[in-house]
């Protein structure tokens, strides 16, 4: 029994073959986007997908969180006990099977994350798609979506509600978003097809207060089909944060197309808590865009926000402030190699390229942001 011992495990190392596999699947399909586009991301993917979600989401619970949960408590038990064995046996090989085993799973996992989502970084762009000219703007086309996204961030500003410190608030908390969150991906697929189909319900994060450490306000589990939302963070930020992990869910893996997509289904969503956090989070983008260009003329534009918006940044600084540390540094190395290995050279940079598609339905529709009454 013994002989057969090494052979087995030598067996088991084997499955180390599906992470060249999983590169060569994922490196073929980009060379095709049009197939990814019309065979797997809009064909393969809902129909693999839509089901995973659905079950998933009938757990009020994130199968996620808690899968994580339960590992960083096995993995240092398991450990000890490795240590334990090793002293009684005074041999090393107690750790062998472990680390064969342990190899075996993350390869057996990362071909599942490439097989039922990475390929997705390799379909059309949601520019061509949307039919959007995404190309270079002037600072002066950037200081006027500046400017109306002020205005109407100003104007959705007055129709939402605020708690006693004059604060943006959403009653009924997050659970009120995650109840309506489906409206506004209904109402734009009709502009907007490939934005159609209902996945999982959006999934709280049990331990949210720990997860704003990270700086990581929500997380697409491709395993599971869950959107995974950190619910400690200011109300405003919510709806944008749960659209965008949605957003994910359809098959849309990149960062600034996420957020473009939070920004087209809150702004095509008929309650002002939903339009109003898409506004912010767009204007926040741009303004950083323009102080980038010119300082001087993100400071005079600044003066224009009204005090409520004014009130809910200063909120959002404070609340982020104290979660300056390492933890958000590790994540932040973690997020952005994890966004350049899926082909994404400008790793967390990608999330700014949504000014980008913002100028483009700017210059195709005259940008009027707010939908007429």
């Amino acid at each position: 029994m013994q002989k057969k011992t090494p052979k087995r495990y030598a067996l088991r190392l084997l499955w180390l073959l599906l992470i060249p596999a999983a590169l060569l699947i994922k490196r073929l399909a980009g060379f095709s986007p049009s197939f990814v586009e019309n065979v797997y991301s809009q064909g393969i993917y809902p129909v693999l997908m839509k089901p995973v979600s659905w079950l998933t989401g009938l757990f009020p619970l994130s199968l996620w969180e808690i899968s994580l949960i339960l590992l960083v408590i096995f993995i240092p038990v398991w450990i000890v006990v490795l240590i334990i064995r090793a002293i009684k046996r005074k041999s090393a090989k107690v750790f062998v099977p472990t680390l064969v085993n342990t190899v075996m799973i993350l390869s057996i996992w990362f071909f599942m994350q490439t097989i039922m989502w990475n390929i997705n970084y390799e379909r059309y762009p949601f520019s061509q798609l949307a039919g959007l000219d995404v190309r270079p703007s002037s600072v002066d086309e950037l200081y006027d979506l500046c400017e109306q996204l002020i205005i109407n961030t100003n104007t959705l500003r007055a129709q939402v509600a605020e708690d006693e410190n004059g604060v943006m608030t959403v009653p009924g908390g997050y659970q009120s978003v995650f109840d309506r969150t489906q409206i506004g991906f209904d109402n734009a697929a009709l502009k907007y097809p490939f934005l159609a189909g209902r996945y999982g319900r959006p999934k709280p994060v049990m331990f949210s207060r720990l997860m704003s450490h990270t700086h990581i306000i929500g997380l697409y589990a491709c395993i599971t089909g869950e959107a995974n939302i950190d619910v400690d963070i200011p109300d405003f930020d919510l709806a944008s944060t749960v659209m965008h992990e949605m957003a994910h869910q359809r098959g849309f893996a990149r960062e600034d197309e996420a957020n473009y997509i939070a920004w087209v289904t809150c702004m095509a969503h008929p309650d002002p808590d939903f339009k109003y956090s898409a506004s912010v989070m767009s204007l926040i983008y741009a303004m950083n865009a323009l102080y980038g260009e010119d300082p001087d003329l993100y400071f005079a534009l600044s003066k224009n926000y009204s005090e409520g918006l004014k009130r809910d940044l200063a909120d959002s600084s404070t609340y982020w402030k104290q979660f300056q540390g390492t933890a958000q540094k590790v994540a932040d190395i973690v997020n952005d190699t994890y966004i350049k290995l899926n082909g994404d050279a400008n790793g967390v940079k990608s999330y700014g390229r949504m000014v980008d598609l913002l100028l483009a339905e700017y210059r195709k529709n005259s940008l009027k942001l707010l939908p007429e009454p």
